[in-house]
């Protein structure tokens, strides 16, 4: 097993309603460990610019009592304002690492055709939300979307950055390339961290064949490496991954498993690397 994939471009998008400058530091920190260049895209939602050029269009808070028009024009200003904030954010962190960068500006509807058309090794979706009004935040339009993408893409869902010293949980279906998983999930590991490999399977030979698989891999000396059967029934499996607490799931994206990935995105709160 080679020690990490070829991923040359790592690509992060966000829009106006994450918290960007998270967003934008981790992925940083990933294309700084991957020797890989760095592009932000911010997406500007087709639907809001159209909503804001009806007649009757209103910006509403949770209060019911205060509500303001939504003019198309004072929506170009914020979005603007916004991407070039991102934009700064972006090249701060590029410099900061060391990184190759770039920026651009998407406007289309959130959907699965807008992200394909992105090219990257590794997308990274931005499915946090900022808090509004206190501590309520409004769904993601893109993590439901995320499943879909035909690449490999992190979706990142956490609430705040990466701490020292936490797992890396990679899932290994059994009707998969598990080498590539296991290949993209270490890629994930920092030096620090631990890793458990789940694995999905009714022979017992396949926990030693995954063992010998990471033997091989040259993994860091110093890492704690755990290969564990994973349970066969997807409440067992998804109280088994929580046990675990990862600050990240890698696993494929096309199943092969107990879980499939909208189960596993459903049951988690974590980040989820979904490998093509």
């Amino acid at each position: 097993m080679s020690e990490r994939p070829e991923w040359r471009r790592i690509v992060i998008a966000c829009d106006a309603a994450c918290d960007i400058r998270i967003a934008v530091g981790e992925a940083a920190v990933l294309a700084q460990r991957l020797n890989a260049a760095l592009h932000g895209i911010f997406l500007e939602d087709e639907n809001l610019f159209r909503l804001a050029s009806l007649p009757f269009g209103r910006q509403m808070t949770l209060s019911p009592d205060v509500s303001e028009t939504l003019s198309l024009d004072d929506l170009e200003k914020v979005s603007a304002a916004l991407s070039a904030g991102m934009r700064r954010v972006l090249e701060e962190a590029a410099a900061q690492h060391g990184l190759e960068w770039s920026f651009a500006v998407l406007r289309d509807l959130p959907s699965v055709t807008a992200l394909a058309e992105i090219e990257a090794d590794v997308l990274v979706v931005e499915a946090t939300t900022r808090p509004f009004s206190g501590s309520w935040r409004p769904p993601s339009a893109w993590s439901a979307l995320a499943e879909n993408v035909p690449r490999t893409t992190l979706i990142r869902r956490r609430m705040q950055a990466r701490a020292r010293h936490e797992t890396v949980l990679i899932l290994l279906g059994q009707l998969v390339d598990r080498e590539r998983v296991l290949v993209g999930g270490f890629a994930m590991a920092r030096p620090e961290d631990r890793v458990t490999i789940l694995v999905q399977t009714e022979s017992p030979a396949d926990i030693e064949s995954v063992r010998e698989i990471v033997r091989r891999s040259g993994s860091r000396p110093q890492q704690e490496v755990r290969v564990e059967l994973a349970a066969n029934e997807p409440a067992a499996l998804l109280l088994q991954i929580e046990r675990a607490d990862p600050a990240i799931i890698a696993t494929d994206a096309d199943g092969g498993g107990t879980l499939h990935t909208r189960e596993l995105l459903a049951g988690t709160r974590c980040d989820v690397l979904l490998l093509r």
